[in-house]
Formats: structure tokens, C-alpha cells, sequence
């Protein structure tokens, strides 16, 4: 039985990729305080410009849950089963939309939770793909998912608290004494979850937190895939690209500015780097 695969606009694919396999990205909503529209339709170059000027946090929603049922439907309607994967639950509403939408179609519907974002999370959306592809069947794919799920890590380094503090998840003071300080936070994203990496003061405490990550790719593992994103300026991603490149010079990683809804909650001057590895046997 075919099974063709869904996924959300937080993910970090090019083109290309959605193209060759045939993955359908159902939109995120985004707006800056008026009627919000699908992120796929916002320049994430323009997005980024404009946030960094706007008094205010853009606005961010899940996609309606009628849009995945009309994708779930649309998609099943030839006998196909659906794997949908999605951004962690504890960064957004999206997965439990799909899982109500799942109940609500005709057809054969299966809703994962990547417990990740953006290229942490297309490592397991086009290993599904490129074996629904192959022909290769649900339950193995499952497997394959979950093993890279455990084996992905997300770094997030974090330049200013500014958007943390305009979405009210950091207190005022709080982001006022860090930026007069220059505080500058590292958090991974484990299981799902953001937690503290580390913290330091200015620039170079972000180039050191790189470094000892990095360092962990030389033992005994083998790095399948990487990804780095960002948000502003590309000279952003300059620094850990090259880190990344000099430790793991076999791996080629994704560069890209990241989405406008992941791009709103970490603010513009932070990245993610992100890499999926491997035992070696």
C-alpha cells in the first residue's frame, strides 16, 4: 500500500526535497497584529527584517484542524495511508491539530510527533519519505524514525532575549539584565523539550558551547546529517558552519534561514545546529 507523507511549514526542507518526494507541507499561520496568513507565503529574508523593527511579537498559530482533514482526505481518497510528522508538542499545537484531524478523516491516518523543529526534524521527515518511496512498509518506517529521533540533537544558541521576553515567557527585568550584561544562552532541545545548555557572557561563550558540542561528534559516532539555521543576517550561520565543516568535513549541512514561526520565538541573531548521528559499528 503506498504511504504518502505530511509535515508542517517548521520544517527546514529545501525545495528540491518536498519536490522529488512529493511531501506536503501544510502552512503554519503567521501576522503582525492583523489577519494571519500561511508562513510558506512570507519571504523568510522580509520576515526577519521586519521582526527585528516591529514593537511587537508577530502572532503565531497552528494550522486549522479543517485544513489537515481536507489534506488527510484529499491525499487517502486513492486507498494511500498518510504518515503526518510534526514539530515537538511542547513548542507547538500542530501535532495535536493533526491528531484530531487524523480522527476525523476517511482514511488511514498516522500523527508522530518528531519531538523536534526545523532540520532536527526533516532528518526523520525524508528518511520516511525516501522509504515510503522505496516502497518500504509502515511499521518499518516507524522503526527507522524513532531510532533517528533518538539519535538527532538540537543545539540552539540564542543571541538576545528579546522575543522570549515580548512573548511573555522571560519577565522584563529579567531581559533587560541579561542584555545589559550580555548574557548569551545555549539551550538542546531534549526529548521534545528546551533546556538551559549553558550560559555565558558575550559572543565568545556561544564560539565555546560550539566547540565543546562539536567536540562530542569525534567519539565513536558518525554523523549521518547536519543542518544549521538562523534568523537575520546569513553572516549569522558563518561562524558554526565553519566549526562544523573542519570537524565532520564528509558531511555537507544544510544552511538556511529558518521559518518565520520558529524565527519568532528565538529572535533574530540565534541558529540552531543540528546534527544526527550514528554508532559506529
Amino acid at each position: 500500500m503506498t504511504i504518502k507523507i505530511v509535515t508542517d511549514s517548521s520544517v527546514q526542507l529545501t525545495t528540491a526535497e518536498i519536490a522529488q518526494y512529493n511531501i506536503k507541507v501544510v502552512p503554519l499561520l503567521v501576522g503582525f497584529g492583523g489577519d494571519l496568513i500561511a508562513d510558506t507565503a512570507v519571504s523568510t529574508a522580509e520576515f526577519d527584517q521586519q521582526m527585528a523593527v516591529s514593537p511587537v511579537l508577530p502572532t503565531t498559530s497552528q494550522p486549522p484542524i479543517g485544513d489537515f482533514v481536507s489534506c488527510y482526505d484529499e491525499l487517502t481518497a486513492d486507498g494511500s495511508q498518510v504518515l503526518s510528522l510534526h514539530l515537538t508538542e511542547t513548542l507547538s499545537g500542530t501535532v495535536n491539530a493533526a491528531r484530531q484531524a487524523a480522527k476525523l478523516a476517511s482514511g488511514d491516518v498516522t500523527v508522530i510527533d518528531t519531538q523536534a523543529a526545523d532540520r532536527g526534524m526533516a532528518f526523520q521527515v525524508l528518511t520516511a519519505a525516501r522509504m515510503a518511496h522505496a516502497g518500504a512498509d509502515m511499521a518499518t518506517i516507524l522503526a527507522k524514525i524513532t531510532v533517528i529521533r533518538q539519535h538527532t540533537k538540537t543545539y540552539l544558541f540564542v543571541d538576545t532575549l528579546d522575543n522570549l521576553v515580548k512573548g511573555g515567557r522571560v519577565p522584563k527585568l529579567a531581559g533587560m539584565v541579561t542584555n545589559l550584561i550580555k548574557l548569551k544562552f545555549v539551550f538542546e532541545l531534549e526529548a521534545g523539550k528546551l533546556k538551559l545548555y549553558t550560559r555565558g557572557r558575550g559572543k565568545k561563550a556561544l564560539i565555546k558551547a560550539q566547540e565543546q558540542i562539536l567536540d562530542q561528534l569525534a567519539d565513536a559516532t558518525r554523523v549521518e546529517a547536519a543542518g544549521i539555521s538562523y534568523v537575520g543576517e546569513p553572516s549569522v550561520a558563518e561562524a558554526p558552519e565553519k566549526l562544523l565543516q573542519q570537524v565532520v568535513p564528509q558531511v555537507t549541512p544544510l544552511v538556511a534561514r529558518t521559518s518565520p514561526i520558529i524565527a519568532t520565538h528565538t529572535g533574530v541573531g540565534a541558529y540552531a545546529l543540528m546534527f544526527y548521528t550514528v554508532d559506529e559499528i
